[in-house]
């Protein structure tokens, strides 16, 4: 519980919850001004009340009023009742449960402690919830009682935790749907026989409602005195067949749009079919993916994809068509995708001939990502490393190997309202001639993500990449940031002649949506100076950041 900072009284004397709570009871009960015409004894008694449950009961409470129609509260806490004993028994058929036991030993209050209903409720709680989550729907307390004894100042709670009956999963039953049984089990996150749990039945509800099949799920557990209790799925299927289209700007792509055809399911396995166009200035592509639910479709899929993209850069320009078959792992906190690839691109770099390559590769990426929130989240990280190579041995035109690493994270003062944003690449490419890589396998900077000053993947190609990027994101309003970032990096081989840098401000609002930025940077030499020819850009970034 925060502190705050009422405007028709003070307290003084005390701290920390105890402080918080007196706070709070004194807003909720007084609007406004009201506070200054409640009679003093009622008053006081009010706030004696909202210190006893962190063990004050016998507090000192002086009143002053002054002139400006604000009361200064001090108080006296005086001793702090301790806990004298603590008494916690399990009975029941969970008495030896050992996730209970551990539950028991791990409660928040101790004897010795100083006496805080708070805590002694999220004991209960605690326990409560433990015997819930191994099955026991009608676990309650026998007994739950604080005797405090006020002459020798302690307090004893005595707790008796009946557990009652354990109960299991039952049989399952799915309401009619396109998609086959057998695949609907495999969201099915627990197996008939074991401990019931309200968190399994959260999970299966969600795991069904993010497969893309259906608009509409409600998981019915029929708890009566049915020891395995038996569950109802109803399920409302979306429209096999979808549409999207959508309209937009960058300022690394310009004007851009995408439509798409969307089939989900195919057929009773579950496969999906998707079908994308989009355009820009600079990127287009018709992208057609075949999706195969894994084993675990809530964490595995497989894919057949093919692509023709066209692209134009000022680094270069190119035409192509590329055929994938990917396996992807995916948990909250890490994605894994393999795959093989097939590659074929007519491409030239900016003041370089025209080149045709094939190239058939494997891909290996992995995510590690963990953040509060999907769409902005104050603390958190993003770290994707990946890899690939092609050999001539291997219906390949050339030899090639490599690496990248493009990390994300962000840290947030608090107290300063102030969140700081990193981003670094470090990219690799092992080949003999970098003008014999294709364009769309090329390590490229510029941009709205990376070196902001500079054109959408104007720099490059080259061996190797480095980038460093950091903001500071500082909160002025609600949701509305001001922003400074500066900007390092370069794609050269094997050594860069002279690093590129660019510095600028934005303004970042956190929308619904997630944040959108709107910025200008200007590109800067090595003594940070601006770059002769390089006029300030205007910068838009839209979605998550990490």
């Amino acid at each position: 519980m925060e502190t705050i900072n009422p405007t028709y009284f003070k307290v003084n004397g005390i701290r920390g919850e105890a402080l918080a709570n007196v706070q709070y009871r004194l807003l909720e009960l007084y609007k406004d001004d009201a506070i200054t015409r409640v009679p003093p004894d009622v008053l006081k008694e009010q706030i004696a009340k909202a210190m006893y449950p962190y063990g004050f009961f016998e507090p000192k409470i002086i009143l002053a009023y002054n002139n400006d129609k604000k009361i200064n509260i001090n108080i006296i806490p005086g001793p702090q009742m301790r806990i004298s004993s603590l008494t916690v028994r399990v009975v029941g058929e969970g008495a030896n449960n050992l996730r209970i036991k551990e539950a028991v030993d791990k409660l928040p209050i101790k004897a010795g402690q100083p006496l805080n209903n708070p805590l002694y409720e999220e004991a209960k709680n605690n326990l409560l919830s433990a015997a819930e989550h191994q099955g026991y729907l009608h676990a309650a307390f026998d007994k739950s009682q604080i005797l405090i004894d006020k002459k020798r100042y302690k307090a004893d709670i005595t707790l008796i935790f009946n557990t009652g009956a354990q109960y299991y999963f039952g049989k399952l039953t799915f309401s009619p749907t396109y998609v086959s049984p057998e695949l609907l089990r495999r969201y099915v996150p627990f197996k008939y026989g074991e401990p019931f749990s309200t968190e399994q039945i959260m999970a299966l509800e969600g795991n069904l409602s993010a497969s893309g099949y259906f608009k509409s799920v409600v998981v019915k557990p029929d708890i009566d005195d049915i020891r395995h209790v038996p569950i109802d799925i109803h399920l409302e299927r979306v429209h096999r067949i979808n549409y999207s289209f959508g309209l937009g700007y960058g300022t690394d792509t310009g004007p851009r749009g995408r439509a798409g055809l969307h089939i989900a399911p195919v057929n009773r396995a579950g496969h999906k079919f998707n079908t994308i166009v989009q355009g820009s200035f600079k990127e287009n592509a018709l992208l057609t993916q075949y999706i195969i639910p894994g084993a675990n479709p809530v964490t595995d899929k497989y894919s057949l994809s093919g692509s023709l993209s066209n692209l134009n850069y000022s680094s270069g320009y190119a035409n192509s068509v590329l055929l994938s078959a990917a396996q992807q792992h995916a948990k909250a906190n890490h994605q894994r995708t393999l795959s093989i690839n097939a590659l074929d691109e007519r491409y030239n770099y900016s003041g370089e001939p025209k080149n045709t390559e094939t190239v058939v590769f494997p891909k290996a990426t992995f995510t590690w990502r963990k953040v509060s929130d999907q769409l902005f989240s104050p603390n958190g990280y993003n770290v994707t490393l990946s890899g690939l190579a092609a050999s001539k041995a291997v219906l390949s035109d050339i030899n090639l190997a490599q690496a990248s690493l493009d990390a994300k994270a962000a840290f947030t003062f608090a107290p300063l309202r102030t969140r700081l944003f990193f981003h670094g690449i470090q990219g690799f490419t092992g080949i003999d001639n970098i003008n014999n890589l294709p364009l769309s396998l090329a390590l490229l900077l510029g941009g709205a993500e990376n070196l902001k000053g500079y054109g959408y993947n104007s720099l490059g190609p080259g061996k190797i990449l480095s980038y460093a990027g950091l903001e500071i994101q500082k909160e002025t309003f609600s949701k509305w940031y001001l922003v400074g970032f500066v900007d390092a990096g370069d794609v050269y081989q094997p050594a860069p002649k002279e690093f590129k840098y660019d510095a600028g401000i934005a303004l970042m609002w956190v929308s619904p949506v997630g944040p959108i930025k709107v910025g200008i940077a200007q590109a800067l030499n090595n003594r940070f100076n601006n770059t002769e020819g390089r006029n300030p850009k205007l910068v838009i970034n839209m979605g998550p950041d990490l």
